[in-house]
C-alpha cells in the first residue's frame, strides 16, 4: 500500500486501516553518537553533518524548496527501519526569489556571524550546537518591505521558481506518486514567516504600534501566495495543506488570541477556503510549544491537525483525542521516554490506545537527541513498528 494511501485512509478515519510509520527528524549529533554505537550507514549523507543541525526523517516535509537545498534526509535510518514515505511540497520556490546572498560577517574558531539565504543575520556555533542568536532582520521599516516586495516576493520570475529543471516531467511523474503532495507547506503561514522576516521583538510592538503596516503586509503575502496556489493546482492535485507557525512556548502561545483572530485568521480562512475548492480536504499545522490552547482557533480558520505535539510542553494527545475526536494527531511521544526501555514501553502504550481512534501518525514529537542511545531508539522504533503493523482503527 502507498504511503499516499495510508495518509489519506488515516487522515479519513477510515476503519481497518493501519496508521503511517514516520519519524521526525534527528539531531546531526545523534547521528554521529549512534555511529559510535554500533549504528553502520549503508546510505551516506552526500556531505560531513553538523551536532545541532536537524536531519529530516519522513514526519516532516522533504525537500524544502522555499529555503536552500543544504537540509539533509535520513535516508538511510529510513531504510533500516522501513518507514514510509513521507510528505513532499510541489518544487516550487513560494518565498524570496532570488534568495539573499549568504555572507559570511565575523567568525572566530568557534562561532560564525553570517547573513542567510532568508536575510536573517545570525550569530551561532559552527557545528550549531543551539540555537542561533538572531541578530538582524531584512525589514526594519516600510522601505525596506517596499523593496524586498519588488526585488524578492513578486511573480514576474514564475517559471523560474520551479525547483526542478524538467516541470512536464515532474508534473508526470507527480501522477503515480506513493507520497503525500503538500500544498502551500513551510514558510507558509502568517506568524512565523512575519518573525523571520521583521524579529519577534518588533513584531510584537508592530501589531500595536503599526497594525495598519503589519496588516499590509500580511494581505500582500496572502494574495501572493493565492496566485501560486492557483498556479500550481492546475497543474497537479494535493493531498493535504501545510503550514508553518511556531507560535507557542512551553507555557502556551505566544500572541492572544485577539491578535490571531485579527492578523491570522482571516488570511487562512482565504487559503484554506482556495484549497477547498480545489478538493483539498486536510490542513496540518505545525507549532512547537504548548499548543492545545490554539486548537479551537486553528480549528476555526479550518486546520483539521497539528503536528508535532511536544510532551514536555504540557501537550496532553489523549486529552485532546477526547476533545477533538475528529482533529488530526501527529507526533506525540515524548522524546524524553527513549531515555529508558521502562519509560519506553510506558510511552507506547498510549499509542495501542490512540491508533485505534483513527487520524492519529504516531512519531517522537521532535527530532531525537543526542542522549538518546543507539540501542534504546532501535527498541523504540522497533516496537512502535509492531504496533503499528498489529493495531488498526476500529
Amino acid at each position: 500500500m502507498y504511503s499516499r494511501e495510508i495518509f489519506l485512509n488515516t487522515l479519513n478515519f477510515e476503519k481497518g486501516q493501519r496508521t503511517l510509520k514516520w519519524e521526525f527528524g534527528f539531531w546531526g549529533g545523534t547521528i554521529k553518537k549512534w555511529r559510535n554505537e554500533g549504528y553502520i550507514e549503508k546510505t551516506k549523507f552526500t556531505r560531513d553533518i553538523l551536532y545541532g543541525e536537524f536531519i529530516n526523517g519522513p514526519g516532516i516535509q522533504y525537500p524544502m524548496p522555499s529555503y536552500d537545498e543544504d537540509v539533509l534526509f535520513a535516508t538511510d535510518l529510513k531504510e533500516v527501519f522501513k518507514l514510509d514515505n513521507g510528505p513532499a511540497p510541489f518544487p516550487f520556490n513560494w518565498f524570496y526569489f532570488p534568495r539573499f546572498e549568504k555572507v559570511v560577517l565575523e567568525q572566530t574558531s568557534e562561532k560564525v556571524k553570517y547573513i542567510g539565504s532568508d536575510g536573517i543575520t545570525r550569530i551561532a556555533f559552527k557545528d550549531e550546537r543551539s540555537m542561533p542568536l538572531w541578530v538582524d532582520h531584512p525589514i526594519r521599516n516600510e522601505s525596506d518591505w517596499e523593496t524586498i516586495k519588488e526585488e524578492k516576493l513578486n511573480l514576474l520570475n514564475f517559471a523560474e521558481r520551479f525547483t526542478v529543471k524538467d516541470i512536464k516531467n515532474a508534473v508526470k511523474n507527480l501522477k503515480n506518486r506513493d507520497f503525500p503532495l503538500i500544498l502551500y507547506g513551510s514558510p507558509i503561514g502568517f506568524f512565523g514567516i512575519l518573525r523571520f522576516m521583521i524579529g519577534e521583538e518588533n513584531l510584537y510592538l508592530w501589531y500595536y504600534d503599526k497594525p495598519d503596516f503589519i496588516r499590509k503586509i500580511i494581505e500582500y503575502l496572502c494574495e501572493f501566495w493565492l496566485e501560486i496556489a492557483e498556479e500550481l493546482t492546475s497543474l497537479a492535485d494535493f493531498d493535504y495543506g501545510y503550514f508553518f507557525e511556531d507560535m507557542a512556548y512551553n507555557n502556551g502561545s505566544l500572541i492572544s488570541p485577539s491578535i490571531f483572530k485579527e492578523f491570522m485568521m482571516p488570511y487562512y480562512k482565504k487559503l484554506i477556503d482556495f484549497a477547498k475548492s480545489k478538493g483539498v480536504k486536510h490542513f496540518i499545522v505545525d507549532s512547537d510549544g504548548f499548543i492545545e490552547d490554539l486548537i479551537p482557533l486553528f480549528i476555526e480558520c479550518g486546520m483539521t491537525g497539528m503536528l508535532p505535539f511536544e510532551i514536555r510542553s504540557g501537550n496532553n494527545i489523549e486529552r485532546i483525542r477526547n476533545k477533538y475526536p475528529k482533529f488530526h494527531i501527529l507526533g506525540g511521544i515524548d522524546k524524553t521516554a527513549l531515555e529508558s526501555k521502562e519509560k519506553i514501553d510506558l510511552e507506547l502504550e498510549k499509542v495501542s490506545r490512540m491508533i485505534p481512534f483513527g487520524g492519529y501518525i504516531p512519531y517522537i514529537d521532535h527530532a531525537v537527541p543526542p542522549n538518546i542511545s543507539w540501542e534504546n531508539f532501535k527498541y523504540y522504533r522497533n516496537k512502535l513498528n509492531e504496533i503499528i503493523d498489529s493495531t488498526r482503527v476500529l
